[in-house]
Parts: structure tokens; sequence; C-alpha cells
């Protein structure tokens, strides 16, 4: 079963499917998870109320990633280098989970997002809210 999800804040909405592995189901069994958003680079993260092990880690991802930072832990949405991406990687601060996707022309609304901004995932019901 695919688990689509969706992103808001005050500005924005934000769909996004998760992938099949173990973080990604442990934290939609826990949605809806509400948190500040904070920036680094063009990355948003914010912090979720799940601590899980580091799954199948990556140093680097794609706009559009979907990640879970276990060092925070927080989920992370990437839409661009970071402050410590070289060359044309986009490079998380330490090594992620890759728990999903939004689509990417969605992720030039992650650009509305400002510091502080309440940001809220949630599963996305049949037919959208």
């Amino acid at each position: 079963m695919t688990k689509k999800i969706i992103f808001e804040t005050c500005r924005i909405k934000i769909e996004g499917t998760l992938n099949s592995s173990s973080t990604a189901s442990k934290i939609y069994s826990a949605l809806p998870i509400t948190g500040k958003a904070n920036l680094w680079g063009k990355e948003v993260y914010f912090s979720v109320p799940v601590r899980l092990p580091l799954e199948d880690g990556k140093d680097t991802v794609n706009i559009g990633d979907i990640a879970y930072w276990p060092e925070g832990p927080a989920l992370c949405i990437f839409f661009g280098p970071t402050p410590v991406s070289r060359e044309n990687e986009i490079r998380p601060y330490s090594k992620v989970t890759l728990i999903g996707r939004v689509d990417e022309h969605s992720t030039k609304k992650l650009y509305n997002i400002t510091e502080g901004d309440i940001i809220e995932m949630k599963p996305l019901t049949s037919g959208g809210d």
C-alpha cells in the first residue's frame, strides 16, 4: 500500500509518498506530527517524537527527498544544497534514512517556508482535505 502524506504550513501544502522502509512505516504510524520548521541551506527540518536507528544511511540525497535524521531526531525535506554540500551534490549534516519523496515541482514551494513556521505532517486521506 502506498503511503501518501502531506506537509502543511500556514502558506503551503506539499504532498509526498513514503517508501517501504521500516523507518517510513514507523513514522507514518506516528502521524500526525507537528513541529517548528528550521532551515539549513535548502533543507527544511523539524523535530519528531520518534527515536529510531539509522536504516541504510545516506551521505547524499536528491531534491525532493524526505529523510529521517536520527541525531535530531528530525524529519528533513531537501530542496537544494546545504552548507556542507560540495559542487552539485546535496549533503545532509550527517547520514540520514531516506523515507520518501515530495513531488519535485512542489519543492519550489519550500522556498516559502520561514524559520519558526509551524509545519504538520499528516496522512493524506482519500480525496484530500
